[in-house]
């Protein structure tokens, strides 16, 4: 059954850090310029060209973004929809010509990193009664973006409240759930 905005609580983007972006390698490296993880931060990811969800994506829409993989998948973000639009097109490697609408969207984002120690792991999710029948449990290899209804967006919010200040909920816009 298609989704409709009204079923959107937020999006879901994906990271697989073992066959894409190295998340943790990221993280690490932010570590270490000094840069703090609690700080709102832009960031962007690839929306799937052939899902049709992309076109349901609005600007100040929530997100969060989930990282999987072996080890500690969960979410590992949490912020706001800043801008979707077409991504850059591939250079001259070999890809071969794509046509414009062949190309993937690119989702924009503002957002606070929970970090490694603080992300809300698959297991916490599954044990939430009400996280544990989302649709990036239920069908993790769904294409990006995924979501969580409206009601699974609050119980994350609740989940997230008591990891983070009301401060940060705030400049995420998630306290708008609360």
């Amino acid at each position: 059954m298609p989704i409709t905005r009204a079923d959107i609580g937020c999006w879901v983007i994906k990271c697989n850090p073992v066959t894409g972006t190295d998340y943790f390698g990221v993280l690490d490296a932010a570590s270490s310029m000094g840069v703090s993880s609690t700080a709102l931060h832009a960031d962007s990811w690839c929306l799937s060209a052939r899902s049709g969800r992309r076109t349901l994506v609005r600007d100040g829409d929530l997100v969060a973004l989930w990282v999987t993989g072996p080890k500690d998948p969960g979410i590992y973000e949490f912020g706001w929809v800043t801008h979707v639009g077409a991504a850059e097109p591939p250079d001259d490697r070999g890809i071969g010509d794509l046509d414009a609408g062949d190309l993937p969207e690119k989702l924009h984002y503002q957002a606070i990193r929970l970090g490694r120690r603080g992300h809300i792991a698959r297991s916490l999710m599954q044990a939430t009664p009400d996280l544990a029948g989302c649709e990036q449990l239920r069908a993790p290899m769904m294409s990006n973006p995924s979501y969580l209804t409206v009601a699974e967006a609050h119980a994350l919010a609740d989940v997230i409240s008591v990891r983070q200040s009301a401060e940060l909920l705030r400049a995420s816009r998630w306290d708008t759930l609360l």
